[in-house]
């Protein structure tokens, strides 16, 4: 483990009075104790700011910020912005950890000068009444390798997750980067999270599960679609498509399946979409398979064929149902 090197453990609170002590607890109980916790109060309207404050009087390594309302995306930016850490950690206010995750992050951090250690949850849900599907497990174990090497092969078995709170950064290789959250938008991880694979040069894995991340009714990841939802994930598309054109590795197929798979999110949500804001949305889908096509699909021939529309897209999944797997099957 480093010596005494300090983490500065960043929290975005809106509304979350049920749930702020038992994350913060969760950190306060740290085996590893060399922290500094920057809550940012994003506009709370319950008592969310107060029990800030309550924290911060009774703990000189507590501090609050109170902004308007921002987002996640920028709290996380002010917390950042904050922080005197060697580490930095992003913790979801309605979450907690386990006690001895500091303590196992900074070893391995230590020992490999990791710029990223990635790390599992496990996934719960708030009430009884709905069941969680998302799991952030790993079956693999990834060796310490540059960032894009990790998420190739990551990416390979399915197990990438763009969580934030799954990872555990080195705050100058995170300021370098000159990476931020984009302010404004839902699903800021999978633009967040992606490009700060790409840029690493040392990523390690932590195999133990350190996190324990709560679903909750009517949040963003539970509720019903909007507009919001489709011109994020459009966001999340354009922003990941326009990184991607930078990159300089003689490989990038991962990084094409991973715009694919954001493509496909537009698709999927623009379908959950009510009547009317598909209406509006329905210019904005057009323009976004005019790109994708242009692009050449980024070489998947399952989402050219979603891009040409509903019909091509019947017969493309009936095809890889049948002949498809056949065919895979005498390789």
């Amino acid at each position: 483990m480093e010596n005494q090197a300090l983490i500065s453990v960043i929290i975005p609170v809106y509304n979350v009075e049920a749930y702020l002590r038992e994350c913060v607890e969760s950190v306060l109980k740290q085996t590893y104790q060399d922290f500094e916790i920057i809550l940012v109060d994003d506009g709370s309207t319950d008592s969310s700011g107060d029990i800030c404050d309550e924290y911060a009087g009774n703990d000189e390594r507590i501090s609050v910020v109170h902004q308007i309302n921002g987002g996640l995306s920028a709290a996380r930016n002010t917390g950042l912005a904050e922080a005197n850490g060697k580490y930095i950690y992003f913790l979801d206010s309605d979450d907690y950890i386990t006690e001895t995750a500091f303590e196992k992050l900074l070893e391995i951090a230590g020992k490999d000068n990791s710029d990223i250690v990635f790390f599992d949850a496990v996934s719960f849900a708030d009430t009884d009444d709905f069941t969680v599907k998302q799991s952030y497990m790993r079956k693999n174990h990834y060796e310490t390798a540059s960032g894009y090497d990790v998420f190739c092969r990551m990416t390979l078995n399915s197990e990438y997750h763009s969580a934030v709170p799954l990872l555990f950064i080195k705050k100058d290789f995170l300021l370098d980067s000159k990476i931020k959250f984009i302010p404004d938008i839902l699903y800021e991880d999978m633009i967040f999270t992606y490009q700060l694979f790409c840029s690493a040069p040392i990523v390690s894995q932590c195999t133990e599960v350190l996190y324990h991340r709560r679903y909750r009714k009517n949040s963003i990841m539970t509720s019903s679609k909007s507009k919001k939802h489709f011109a994020s994930y459009i966001s999340v598309f354009n922003h990941n498509s326009e990184f991607t054109k930078e990159l300089t590795f003689s490989n990038i197929d991962a990084s094409l399946k991973y715009i694919s798979r954001c493509a496909f999110n537009v698709f999927n949500v623009y379908e959950k979409l009510n009547k009317t804001d598909k209406n509006i949305c329905k210019t904005e889908l057009k323009d976004f398979k005019k790109k994708v096509l242009e692009n050449n699909s980024f070489g998947n021939t399952a989402l050219r064929m979603r891009c040409y529309g509903k019909v091509f897209w019947f017969i493309y999944k009936i095809f890889d149902k049948t002949v498809g797997r056949l065919l895979k099957g005498t390789k």
